[in-house]
């Protein structure tokens, strides 16, 4: 039982741990697609409008525009080029799909855990010990430059909930700072 325990609290670390990675790399992605479409806007907007009128509305000059045009081009390729060598979108539906297959562990693990004690239980335990091994071998993987970085917004993420439900009348921003005075304690063993 204590080995299902543990297996539970990781699922749920790495849950955390890919849902934040799911949106940094999503995030990343839509930064540079906005990117890639203002640029791309802005590009075809001063090639196929007239420099006369440009210049009437907006006041630059037919060699400011060409500048601009040129740098559009370079920001255009420059972005094409990251997008294409970085892949961020899949990135972030590789690390969504991590995330829905530990939940499903994870609701699994919860059942097993409702089940009484008796010596069937020991057997479903062992079987989920197989599960739980094949698919986190399968999943991408947490990077390891960020893993300590994650495991930390797991932690204080956990803590978070506990001080909103111990003080469900808070501001959260008050909790947020009352969870950050509060975190140069050392942790006491129970």
């Amino acid at each position: 039982m204590d080995e299902l325990n543990r297996q539970r609290r990781v699922i749920d670390m790495m849950i955390t741990a890919h849902a934040v990675l799911k949106d940094r790399y999503n995030a990343a992605a839509s930064f540079f697609e906005v990117s890639l479409l203002i640029c791309s806007v802005i590009l075809n907007t001063l090639i196929f409008v007239d420099a006369k009128f440009v210049q009437k509305f907006t006041g630059l000059t037919e060699d400011q525009q060409k500048l601009i045009i040129g740098l559009s081009c370079l920001i255009v390729f420059i972005i094409s080029i990251v997008m294409l060598q970085v892949s961020w979108r899949e990135k972030g539906s590789s690390h969504a799909n991590a995330a829905q297959q530990l939940f499903a562990l994870k609701q699994e693990a919860r059942d097993i855990g409702a089940l009484p004690d008796d010596p069937g239980k020991q057997l479903i335990i062992n079987e989920f010990t197989k599960k739980y091994g094949q698919i986190t071998n399968m999943l991408i993987k947490i990077p390891d430059k960020q893993f300590n970085a994650l495991k930390l917004v797991h932690a204080r993420k956990v803590e978070l909930s506990k001080m909103i439900d111990k003080y469900p009348g808070s501001r959260l921003w008050i909790l947020k700072i009352r969870l950050f005075l509060t975190s140069f304690k050392e942790k006491t063993q129970k």
